[in-house]
C-alpha cells in the first residue's frame, strides 16, 4: 500500500508514508479522502477488494463487517488526531470507541517453524483483518512509531502521514500545502483584526 500521489508522500521528505506493516493501517485510515470527497469503502465489495489488495485476510464480506471497518478507520482517525494535539475531549471519544472495538477481537501467539513468535489474529476470517489492523497498530506502539502516525491538522483533509521530523511536531500532511494554507489562513485574520 502506498500513499496517494499528490499526498504527503513526496512533497516533504521528513513527513508521509509510514515504514512496514503501519503502512497498511494508515492506508485503510486514508481510504476516505475527505478533500476528495471520496471513500474506497463505499460498499461491502469495495470493502472486500480493499482488504485483498493490501494482504490483509477477507472471506465474504457483508455490509455488518461494512458497518464495523468503517467505525474502525473513524475510531482511528480520532485517535491518530490527538497525535497532534487536536481535541482531546474528540480524542478521549475515538479512544472509547476504539476500546469497544478492540474488546470484541481476540488474538493469540502463534509459533512459527524457526521458533519465532508472533501475535496473530484468531478471529473468523470475515473480521480477521479489523484485528490484524489493531495488532499492527500494538506493535506499532511497542516500536514506538504509533504516536508518528497522526492525521492532519486540516479540518477539510484529515489525511492520516507518518511525522519523520526529528522534533515530531509536524501536523500537516504536506507543508507546502495544508500548512500554506492554515498558515495563509492565520495571516489574513491577523490582518483583519489589524
Amino acid at each position: 500500500m502506498t500513499v496517494t500521489p499528490g499526498r504527503a508522500a513526496g512533497t516533504d521528505p521528513h513527513i508521509g508514508q509510514a515504514p512496514g506493516r503501519l503502512a497498511v493501517l494508515q492506508a485503510f485510515v486514508n481510504t476516505l479522502d475527505i478533500e476528495q470527497a471520496t471513500d474506497a469503502l463505499s460498499s461491502a465489495a469495495a470493502l472486500e477488494r480493499w482488504l485483498r489488495s493490501a494482504g490483509l485476510p477477507a472471506g465474504k464480506v457483508v455490509s455488518a463487517d461494512l458497518a464495523l471497518a468503517v467505525d474502525l478507520r473513524e475510531a482511528l482517525r480520532g485517535v491518530l488526531r490527538s497525535h497532534v494535539g487536536r481535541k482531546p475531549a474528540a480524542a478521549a471519544q475515538s479512544a472509547a470507541r476504539l476500546a469497544r472495538i478492540a474488546s470484541s477481537m481476540q488474538a493469540r501467539i502463534a509459533a512459527a517453524a524457526d521458533g519465532s513468535l508472533r501475535v496473530v489474529s484468531d478471529e473468523r476470517r470475515d473480521q480477521a483483518a479489523f484485528a490484524e489492523l489493531l495488532l499492527i497498530a500494538a506493535e506499532a506502539q511497542t516500536l514506538g512509531t504509533w504516536s508518528r502516525l497522526k492525521v492532519c491538522s486540516a479540518d477539510d483533509c484529515q489525511w492520516a502521514f507518518y511525522d519523520r521530523s526529528p522534533t515530531r511536531s509536524g501536523c500537516w500532511c504536506s507543508m507546502q500545502i495544508c500548512g500554506s494554507r492554515a498558515k495563509a489562513r492565520a495571516y489574513r485574520s491577523r490582518a483583519a483584526k489589524v
